[in-house]
């Protein structure tokens, strides 16, 4: 990024935090759309990226490029290339460890490759198992949950990844892992052999399934984010273009919205209360999490393709790397919400 560039991309920072901070506490009350921010060039082909993270304590941002069999580390203050990581086929999921100093990233055909998060150096390669797609850290037992797709089973890798490794058998597909602080269990979408698709609770500790909950008129369900209160899940059903919400406790509730086509990747900015729903198509839709079911606040085209996103939570931020940018090339869009007056 130029000079020029960078100070505009400074200025629009500090306007963003102005808003950010006007009427935070009914972010319900305001209809967002994204503005924005820049185009950062990304290096490498001009191919599929896939999951990306925020490491909130180093400021960086890790984008699986996942047909250039790389990672790329940007920074989350002016999106400039930190470090690019190559030798990673297929990247998929990645996760980052704060209080272990660790960035988790699958990789095909089953491996999860550890990178210490300070020094960006690679620590290590572990087996999973087939085609590992999500992955989730849990920081009260030290287990990483990796999504293993290809085996529709879920691996448990204790000691921070590089400890015993236990297998537990899901259905015919899973698809993202994520953990659940107020219950110290992983959640994961399972496609099962017959019946409804699934989300299901694991025990990290004993391996063993605690819940197993139906969702009905979902079909293909892969991404998954949980509400910040830990009441609900939020699911992607990529083969029926739907966004589910599954009530996880009680009787498990089951609402359903349209998505864009093909729902992939979720990302939930706990301040503003807003979910953001990406699509291969390119459509994202924009949930307020402040109000029951699904209640749709946005409609955007950040890009074509641009099926991943990620939020920054303390700037608001919001990430899609995109294949093929206005130029033909890579580039990390980065835009940010604004808030318009509207009424509830």
């Amino acid at each position: 990024m130029n000079h020029d560039a960078k100070a505009r991309f400074l200025l629009e920072l500090l306007a963003l935090l102005a808003v950010c901070c006007v009427g935070r506490s009914s972010p319900a009350a305001a209809t967002p759309s994204l503005a924005l921010l820049a185009d950062v060039p990304l290096p490498g082909k001009a191919v599929r990226f896939d999951y990306q993270a925020v490491d909130a304590v180093n400021k960086r941002l890790f984008i699986a490029h996942m047909n250039d069999a790389s990672v790329v580390v940007v920074s989350t203050i002016d999106g400039s290339v930190v470090k690019v990581m190559p030798d990673i086929p297929t990247p998929r999921g990645v996760a980052v460890a704060p209080d272990a100093r660790r960035v988790f990233v699958t990789s095909s055909p089953s491996k999860l490759v550890i990178i210490d998060s300070g020094s960006l150096s690679e620590l290590a390669r572990v087996a999973t198992g087939r085609s590992p797609d999500g992955v989730a850290w849990d920081p009260s037992h030290g287990v990483v949950g990796v999504s293993d797709q290809g085996d529709g089973a879920l691996s448990l890798l204790a000691e921070a990844g590089t400890g015993v490794r236990r297998a537990v058998a899901l259905g015919r597909e899973t698809g993202n892992v994520v953990f659940d602080p107020s219950r110290a269990t992983f959640w994961i979408t399972v496609v099962p052999t017959t019946g409804p698709d699934q989300v299901v609770e694991v025990d990290p500790v004993t391996a063993t399934l605690k819940a197993k909950i139906p969702i009905p008129g979902c079909s293909g369900a892969h991404g998954l984010r949980l509400h910040p209160n830990g009441a609900s899940a939020f699911i992607a059903c990529e083969d029926n273009s739907k966004l589910a919400r599954v009530e996880l406790d009680g009787k498990h509730a089951v609402t359903l919205a349209p998505s864009g086509s093909d729902p992939d990747v979720l990302a939930v900015d706990p301040g503003l209360k807003l979910l953001y729903v990406a699509a291969e198509s390119g459509d994202l839709r924009i949930f307020d999490l402040a109000r029951p079911g699904l209640v749709t606040v946005g409609r955007e085209r950040p890009g074509r393709a641009s099926h991943s996103v990620a939020v920054d939570a303390e700037t608001h931020h919001v990430f899609f790397p995109l294949a093929l940018g206005p130029h033909g090339t890579p580039v990390l869009r980065i835009m940010r919400p604004s808030l318009s007056a509207s009424t509830p």
